[in-house]
């Protein structure tokens, strides 16, 4: 009797180690390097053009809070449960232009989709959609 209380004692400690247990509650996470494929959707902009990078997104898991790096800028923003994101009205000058830009979009297990709404203060103002949307490089995402 004994021993298999001991070896039921194990069998507890085992479960209930510092590294999850047997059932962690799972927390979303996202982060890591996506091969987005960039796409123009709607442009009222006569000339513009978008150029392929891959997209590093930043996220601890469990935060409700991202970063999205492309091409060099950063974009911040929140995440909700669900794996949707947006990010909060960036503007940057390049060439002489003002650029207002903000992202939207979702994470599934495997990639990222995702609409970057653009307003140009060109003359006349202009705007234009581009999508981000490709494979997450390494482990899957995960998503409660």
């Amino acid at each position: 009797m004994g021993r298999a209380l001991v070896l039921i004692a194990a069998m507890v400690a085992g479960a209930c180690s510092s590294e999850g247990g047997t059932n962690p509650d799972p927390v979303l996470s996202v982060g890591g390097t996506y091969r987005t494929a960039v796409t123009m959707v709607q442009n009222t902009c006569p000339g513009q053009t978008v150029q392929q990078f891959s997209t590093v997104v930043n996220h601890e898991p469990g935060s409700t809070s991202l970063s999205l790096t492309h091409a060099g800028s950063t974009y911040t923003g929140a995440i909700d449960p669900d794996a949707t994101f947006t990010t909060t009205q960036v503007t940057q000058v390049f060439d002489g232009i003002t650029y207002a830009i903000s992202i939207s979009g979702r994470f599934s297990l495997t990639d990222m989709d995702a609409q970057v709404h653009v307003a140009a203060s060109r003359q006349p103002p202009c705007t234009f959609t581009a999508r981000w949307a490709g494979p997450k490089d390494g482990d899957p995402n995960v998503i409660p």
